[in-house]
């Protein structure tokens, strides 16, 4: 028997232990609410919505996965130089929801994004990235401790040490990496302090800049959560108080650091001006802007790639185009008029909003009536901070899930968001959602994700 039919074995027995005996599997349950909670591993007061059970991806899977994650990531590094080298480049992303001074501030580091994560579609057979986000990716605090907990709870533990490919607490340990490779790019003389900068009251993603502080003061490296209104300018340095911080990690979207434009004038002119190591710079923001899937899934763009890189493209990139795109080269390779494409076609295309997070106003022409779709079409026709997408099926996964204190297994749509951070792949948060816009702000849940031991065929 394959290592993966035995897993396969465990993993449905795990499940109908759970399905058979209700009671302790919701009292199991509890009990790792408790630890989670414990940890930290919460958005405001809240734990996340989690699978009752883990997800392996095979060491082919893991590998595609890995191998991807930093090509595309070296991808869009290079739309991002080309973006402050050539005209067309740059005038190819028209639309900025944030002052375009603060994108064109140069990090003085070589890379131009570091934290990156990014959403993917991957039923086994078929990976496209549907987006990227190189703004604030979240869940770079918690998830491996979601994995860590999983894997010291007794109800996964003989399941997970048997199969899994250990890999503790990878995801921080790449960002500390990174963030002191840039740190010393930059040739600052004093050591390395860092603020997490957020805003006091604004609770959302406070515990897991907690967790991120934790680490990086366990491991030697001075850390603390400060407000970016507390920040001077003094003699060219960020001050918080009397201590200077030469390492800033914004711990919020860009748009946040436009609610107080008086409080921030130091904080944002000391971050544009050089005064400190800043992660993710706003110039990362053009990896996350949803028009570079059109610059680079657009034949007319192919000239700014190599072979190879083009093939990449074409294989898991997924057709997008701006709405301002006239006449274009439809999905199937035919050129047609974009308005009448999209009105004709609805069922096999995704509307969104270019600057867009969270899944917010990202519009499924399979679910979207009819009617609905046309008036959305005739309102953003020619608008060139909207994008159109070709519809990709999305995966389901069949999981335990609670229900008036029963557990049952339903099919869930699901999405892997491998983080490659300073070039590196370093893991992936795994969601899950009854909706096919998959996002946890919206209501979705989390599925830890394991590399499985040995080849898996």
């Amino acid at each position: 028997m394959s290592i993966l039919e035995q897993l396969d074995k465990e993993y449905r027995k795990l499940m109908h232990w759970m399905v058979k005996n209700p009671v302790e599997a919701l009292e199991a349950r509890r009990d790792f609410q408790e630890r989670v909670i414990k940890k930290r591993c919460i958005h405001g007061e809240e734990p996340f919505n989690l699978t009752l059970m883990p997800l392996f991806l095979k060491e082919k899977s893991h590998g595609l996965l890995r191998d991807t994650t930093e090509q595309a990531d070296r991808l869009i590094d290079k739309v991002v130089k080309l973006y402050f080298k050539d005209p067309y480049v740059h005038d190819y992303f028209p639309y900025w929801n944030i002052p375009k001074e603060w994108i064109d501030a140069d990090p003085l580091y070589p890379k131009p994004t570091v934290i990156n994560r990014h959403d993917i579609l991957y039923d086994g057979k078929k990976l496209k990235f549907i987006e990227f986000n190189t703004d604030n990716p979240g869940g770079i605090g918690w998830t491996d401790l979601y994995e860590e907990l999983f894997r010291e709870h007794p109800l996964y533990m003989k399941l997970i040490k048997e199969y899994e490919v250990n890999k503790e607490r990878a995801i921080v340990k790449g960002l500390m990496d990174a963030i002191l490779e840039c740190y010393h790019a930059m040739n600052f003389s004093e050591p390395p302090r860092v603020a997490l900068v957020n805003f006091r009251g604004l609770a959302g993603n406070y515990p897991e800049s907690e967790i991120v502080r934790d680490f990086f003061t366990e491991h030697g490296i001075e850390a603390t959560i400060t407000d970016a209104r507390d920040f001077e300018l003094k003699e060219g340095r960020l001050f918080a108080g009397s201590i200077k911080y030469p390492i800033i990690m914004r711990a919020l979207r860009a748009e946040f650091y436009m609610r107080y434009p008086r409080d921030l004038r130091d904080f944002i002119k000391g971050v544009t001006g050089g005064a400190a190591c800043v992660i993710n710079s706003f110039r990362a923001l053009i990896g996350s802007h949803k028009t570079i899937h059109s610059f680079l899934s657009n034949p007319l763009n192919s000239h700014y790639f190599s072979d190879n890189e083009v093939k990449f493209i074409k294989k898991y990139i997924p057709w997008t185009r701006r709405l301002d795109e006239t006449v274009t080269l439809s999905v199937e390779g035919d050129e047609v008029i974009l308005r009448s494409y999209m009105l004709a076609n609805r069922e096999k295309l995704v509307i969104k909003p270019s600057s867009g997070a969270g899944g917010y106003n990202v519009m499924v022409g399979k679910s979207t009536p009819e009617l609905k779709w046309k008036e959305t079409v005739e309102e953003y026709q020619g608008d060139p901070s909207w994008i159109v997408q070709e519809y990709m099926a999305i995966p389901e996964i069949k999981v335990p899930v609670i229900k008036k204190n029963k557990i049952v297994i339903e099919s869930k749509f699901f999405n892997l968001s491998p983080y490659c951070i300073g070039g590196k792949y370093v893991g992936v948060l795994g969601r899950v959602s009854a909706k096919d816009v998959i996002n946890i702000s919206a209501g979705g849940g989390i599925i830890p994700v394991f590399p499985l031991r040995g080849n898996g065929e």
